[in-house]
């Protein structure tokens, strides 16, 4: 053993700062070592730190040494930045990323607990338009960049603090939980515990939303403008609000809904309350899934409930502000102001899509299922589509799924399918609950948003069950307006849903119970 530690705390602020933390079972981590030199000297093989300095304490995020660096992958380097706070409570936490990647996600999350935080931009800068041309930032992006990041984040942090990590936890949203999927399914050695929030599913999710543009931006009778998208989310929540027994503004379940697009077909003209052929097969679209020719479901459709507000379907799927006529009839979105699941799928068709990008190949271009053939190899390289998660389970590891049931961005019932194909993959619902948790948000958007109760924790959830084998069972969650909470729901683990106990008020978390449907 070293010497013991020293604090200097602040009874001002509140905060404490460490000069030097000396961890039961070896090193000290003392502001001196905040050094590219002396991290380079504790990195593994393959990892160049390329900057390192202290960060003072602000907020709830203690002081900590922030460092940067890259590790080397096949054909390319990979981006990281890890956080080593002075007070380290002998684990490592992952941020995943959203969207295309290309950035570095915050590591306040985890550094506000104590963890040795880290996150990647999978190999690829944002700003760097032709990334998606090589394929060895397409591959790491896909999956192997997350892989070599925590690897060489690993190994640093356990060098620097001169001890094994105890744990190492991965948690994302979206993009981030699509990561979080692949590291289950491609690497189920490198973390002991992860959450998978809303996970993308790859590139079927993009041909969907390519189908669907392609019906509604043919004419300007098939697109559906802002006012539109509120009239079908009033029409959706009277008619399946009641459906799970309480008539509260929130729809519990919406597989018990039986909402149908066509009740609001315009009986002549289009008109404020209406809506016309083409907009009814646009809406049907959304809620449909897309089949192969044998009947099996390609990708699924969307889950009715919620489609309004801000940060619903017109952020996602039919845009702020309304696309442009064309000459041919057609319309175009222009600007900045592009719905996010149009610019995801423009840019994956353009050049993601195929294993030998092609001028011309584009969203409008697709053929289905035609082009499927020429779209396998991204497909195995971008989507987390394998339900064995044995090897995982095996060495114990534990995964925690969630998904906003209004969801506009990724479709609940995609996760809902791999919950059951995992399920039987391993060998049914006794050897899942040994190690997959999936819960349901209802009337949560896309990782956050919506009328739904879209505050939660899962981290300390999966620490109680990786560290002290207590199973999940119920989660808070709560929703606020104004950072004023006006509703709490208790999330139940699939298959159990919160039902009404009778009495009580229908906004708060204690009147419900989760019950088998």
């Amino acid at each position: 053993m070293r010497m013991t530690i020293l604090f200097i705390a602040s009874l001002v602020t509140g905060a404490v700062y460490v000069d030097s933390i000396v961890t039961a079972q070896g090193e000290a981590l003392a502001r001196g070592d905040c050094t590219v030199e002396r991290l380079q000297q504790k990195s593994p093989a393959g990892t160049t730190i390329t900057g390192a300095a202290m960060v003072e304490a602000a907020a709830n995020v203690p002081v900590y040494c922030r460092v940067d660096g890259h590790a080397a992958s096949q054909g390319n380097t990979v981006n990281f930045r890890l956080g080593l706070p002075m007070q380290w409570n002998g684990k490592f936490y992952f941020q995943g990323v959203g969207g295309l990647a290309g950035t570095i996600g915050s590591l306040n999350g985890g550094l506000a607990r104590g963890y040795a935080s880290a996150s990647t931009d999978t190999g690829h800068a944002a700003s760097d338009p032709n990334w998606m041309s090589d394929r060895a930032k397409e591959i790491d992006y896909g999956h192997r960049g997350t892989h070599v990041a925590t690897v060489a984040a690993k190994a640093l942090a356990s060098a620097a603090y001169g001890r094994p990590l105890q744990q190492a936890y991965f948690n994302g949203c979206s993009n981030g939980g699509r990561q979080a999927l692949m590291e289950v399914q491609r690497y189920p050695e490198d973390f002991t515990g992860i959450i998978a929030g809303d996970p993308a599913m790859g590139t079927p999710m993009q041909v969907g939303r390519a189908l669907v543009y392609q019906h509604m931006l043919a004419s300007s009778d098939n697109y559906l403008p802002s006012e539109k998208v509120e009239l079908i989310s009033k029409a959706s929540l009277v008619e399946c609000d009641a459906k799970d027994g309480l008539a509260d503004g929130l729809i519990t379940d919406p597989r018990r809904c039986a909402f149908k697009p066509e009740t609001l077909k315009c009986a002549g003209a289009d008109g404020p309350a209406c809506l016309t052929a083409g907009q009814v097969e646009t809406a049907t679209r959304i809620y449909s899934p897309v089949k192969l020719p044998n009947g099996g479901v390609y990708t699924p459709g969307f889950p009715v409930g919620h489609e309004g507000d801000r940060t619903g379907w017109r952020t996602w799927i039919t845009g702020q502000v309304a696309p442009a006529a064309q000459k041919d009839g057609s319309l175009a979105y222009a600007g900045d102001e592009l719905p996010a699941g149009y610019r995801l799928s423009d840019q994956n068709m353009r050049s993601l899509a195929l294993e030998t990008d092609e001028t011309g190949f584009n969203w409008r271009t697709l053929q289905f299922p035609g082009d499927l053939p020429r779209l396998k190899t991204m497909t195995d390289i971008l989507s987390p589509l394998d339900p064995d998660l044995r090897p995982f389970k095996k060495r114990g590891g534990k995964l925690i799924v969630y998904h906003g049931w209004a969801d506009p961005a990724i479709s609940a019932y995609g996760t809902l399918d791999y919950h059951d194909k995992v399920t039987k993959a391993v060998g049914g619902a006794r050897e899942a609950d040994a190690f997959l948790r999936t819960y349901f948000v209802p009337g949560m958007h896309h990782c956050t948003g919506g009328p739904g109760p879209d505050a939660f924790d899962m981290l300390p959830v999966l620490e109680n069950w990786v560290e002290r084998g207590v199973a999940p069972t119920r989660v808070i969650a709560t929703h606020a307006v104004d950072r004023n909470v006006d509703r709490s729901r208790p999330l139940c683990p699939h298959p159990q849903v919160a039902r009404y106990s009778g009495s009580g008020d229908v906004n708060d978390a204690a009147s419900f119970r989760c019950e088998a449907p």
